[in-house]
């Protein structure tokens, strides 16, 4: 079993060349993601010099160990948001989670990017009865409020989209994608280096201040000068910016790929390709490959982060809880990333003292991410099309929180609890 992301396997990894790093530029971005890459591309095209930094080397970070599906869907439903915001502003944010998916789409499409985009939807799934009729009344709200076309699927249908009986019933959600992530991940480098980007690996930022109009950063390879910071670190936010860390609760996932198995019989496990997700507390997310010769299956296995050793065998143990006539297979690909979840399960971008950021996707990272850094590109360079919905929202923390979450066992164990408790309830 290798331990690492299975998406590495599937391109060159060795196409970043060493650069020095500048004493002086315009912006400064610090995380090569898709966050990052995306405000590079934005600003570099509109003149500015640009330099990105990243402590790690490519395949380090989460834009490479994703699972690859793309949603439209936020995680606050517009009800819970109108209740905060009222409805126009609810619709407003609601909306951009739409916007993020069809400008990725379309980008992916004029950038000629070959990264294994499908746009063939997604099936998610109801664990108990309660949830479906849940999910019918929530379909129709989304179709009569947001425009947001979904199918109803009843149980007795089901096997048409998975072919398995854990589930009551789910809703399709057609304008779903999903991608290759390393090679988008490659992509969105090289179009930046095409660009004139310089784009340095295991560089991490050390420290900045600021001083009047510029910034003065230290990192491990020496020290620069920029007029604009901008920090696009996601998941992988330190207390090296603090007023972020504080506001940011970091939460790994995990993934595996299955051996090679035949074609026929992954077509038979998943009859429209779609990529799989359900309502359990605890999120896990399934898929073939592109090439439809594996499985890739993700979640959350443990309450606390635990080694790919051992989060290998418990994420095969819940794919066999899908699919329990699975034979015995191997699993080939081992790894895990870390996403950025908020206190409000809202992403939020903007400038604090200065100092530009996005991050906190809460597990709808690609198109959210690709997107707001778009946005947050925008922003530097003074570009009014810059501006979200999001732009206005108080960026929560909790008191005498420091990036640390320590609540986050308790929490997990407690959501395992309950999705194992209402399963087996309505268990066969």
């Amino acid at each position: 079993m290798k331990e690492y992301s299975y998406w590495l396997d599937t391109i060159n990894k060795d196409f970043l060349k060493e650069n020095d790093l500048p004493k002086k530029i315009d912006v400064l971005i610090v995380g090569f993601g898709y966050t990052g890459l995306n405000a590079a591309i934005e600003i570099a095209k509109n003149g500015r010099s640009v330099c990105v930094i990243d402590k790690n080397d490519f395949g380090n970070g989460c834009s490479s160990k994703n699972g690859g599906q793309i949603s439209n869907l936020l995680k606050p439903s517009l009800k819970k948001l109108t209740k905060k915001y009222g409805f126009q502003k609810a619709k407003l944010i609601r909306g951009e989670g739409v916007n993020s998916v069809e400008w990725l789409i379309d980008f992916i499409k004029n950038e000629n990017f070959d990264c294994d985009l499908k746009r063939e939807g997604r099936f998610h799934g109801a664990h108990t009865p309660v949830e479906f009729k849940k999910m019918v009344s929530e379909s129709n709200n989304l179709k009569e409020n947001e425009g947001i076309e979904t199918q109803i699927i009843d149980k007795s249908d089901q096997k048409n989209e998975i072919n398995s009986n854990l589930y009551h019933g789910g809703v399709v959600f057609p304008q779903h994608a999903s991608l290759n992530a390393a090679k988008y991940h490659k992509d969105l480098i090289e179009k930046a280096i095409g660009l004139g980007v310089s784009v340095i690996s295991n560089c991490e930022m050390v420290d900045f201040k600021k001083k009047l109009d510029e910034f003065s950063v230290l990192t491990n390879k020496g020290s620069l000068t920029a007029n604009n910071l901008v920090v696009a670190t996601n998941g992988y936010t330190s207390n090296v910016t603090p007023w972020l860390n504080k506001r940011n609760i970091t939460i790994g996932s995990y993934v595996i790929a299955t051996e090679v198995l035949p074609i026929n019989f992954i077509s038979s496990l998943f009859p429209t390709n779609r990529h799989i997700t359900d309502t359990c507390r605890v999120v896990y997310y399934f898929r073939p490959s592109p090439d439809r010769k594996r499985i890739i299956f993700g979640g959350r296995v443990s309450s606390r982060e635990i080694s790919l050793s051992k989060s290998a065998p418990l994420l095969l143990k819940d794919l066999k809880r899908v699919f329990p006539d699975l034979p015995e297979l191997k699993i080939s690909h081992s790894w895990m990333g870390y996403v950025s979840y908020t206190f409000d399960h809202l992403p939020h971008t903007g400038s604090e003292d200065g100092l530009y950021y996005s991050m906190g996707y809460c597990g709808s990272g690609i198109a959210l991410s690709s997107y707001l850094g778009m946005k947050l590109g925008k922003k530097v360079i003074g570009d009014n099309d810059g501006e979200t919905a999001f732009d206005s929202l108080k960026f929560p923390t909790r008191p005498f929180y420091n990036g640390r979450p320590w609540f986050l066992p308790a929490v997990v164990e407690l959501y395992k609890f309950r999705d194992s408790r209402e399963m087996k309830r309505y268990m066969n």
